[in-house]
């Protein structure tokens, strides 16, 4: 969804470097007991799951209330088939296998972004439960991410199945290793998130979107359930991204005041840096 760019972000920038440091003496002080072939089978499960996640977000990429979309903008040629949908794959060349016109992220982004980022949920998951947990995040934020750069929109679909797949997968890590608290926090942290992003949304409606509000609560969760301080630092490190992204922007004339910027992949941005730190 978009978030309108306003010099005032910038100063959250500070307070999220602070917010940082302390996270990683959190996350030190969780141990870690997911080795070097988890963290390696993480890597290779984001390649394999790309062009997955490239067919979702060619469906997807379209105005909200369209229907998904199945054949190439430029040719018509039929692409993803009619039904069964989830098993539809696209090429990782990032073109249309008819007439070459690019269709979806660029060549291996996909696979690349879910490959780096499951890694870095492999390297800091503390069991194999929190890593199902937050592998299913990521494999649902990162098609997500793209959705939102292309078309300004967080499908309900996939922001709810992002949600309920996490929370489900922390409750079972609750069950395995007996810590009632880490999922109370984690629940505390999606509420709380989502009413923060929700409240945004209500104030600046030009703003935010209610799809910011709705992936708030899965990393509401997957944060809370590492630590507060991880919460804090990865909704600090969100706005931090976004405006010096929006900067960067304004420095090269590419985007005003005025703008509107896609919030989501600064928010998922934001989640990965607090854990990896």
């Amino acid at each position: 969804m978009g978030v309108r760019f306003s010099g005032e972000q910038s100063q959250m920038c500070g307070k999220a470097c602070l917010n940082f440091a302390a996270a990683g003496r959190t996350q030190a002080e969780r141990g870690n007991t997911v080795t070097l072939p988890w963290i390696i089978a993480g890597a290779a499960a984001g390649l394999i799951a790309g062009p997955r996640i490239r067919a979702s977000v060619f469906s997807r990429s379209t105005e909200s209330g369209q229907p998904a979309r199945l054949a190439c903008p430029a040719c018509a040629q039929q692409i993803l088939p009619d039904c069964r949908r989830w098993r539809a794959l696209l090429p990782v060349t990032g073109r249309c296998p008819s007439c070459r016109a690019r269709i979806g992220p660029y060549p291996l982004l996909a696979e690349l972004a879910t490959g780096l980022a499951l890694a870095v949920v492999a390297a800091r998951a503390s069991s194999v439960w929190e890593l199902a947990a937050l592998a299913w995040l990521v494999l649902l934020s990162v098609p997500l991410a793209f959705i939102d750069m292309a078309a300004r929109r967080l499908p309900d679909p996939l922001t709810a199945t992002a949600f309920v797949g996490t929370f489900a997968l922390l409750a079972v890590a609750t069950v395995a290793g007996h810590q009632p608290g880490h999922l109370g926090r984690a629940a505390i942290g999606a509420v709380a998130l989502a009413c923060f992003y929700l409240i945004l949304a209500v104030i600046r409606p030009g703003g935010l979107g209610l799809g910011d509000a709705k992936l708030a609560a899965s990393v509401g969760a997957a944060l809370g359930w590492v630590s507060w301080q991880a919460l804090l630092s990865g909704t600090f490190a969100a706005f931090a991204l976004a405006a010096v992204y929006g900067g960067a922007l304004l420095a090269l004339h590419r985007a005003t005041r005025t703008s509107h910027l896609p919030l989501g992949p600064f928010i998922i941005l934001g989640t990965l840096a607090a854990i990896a730190l």
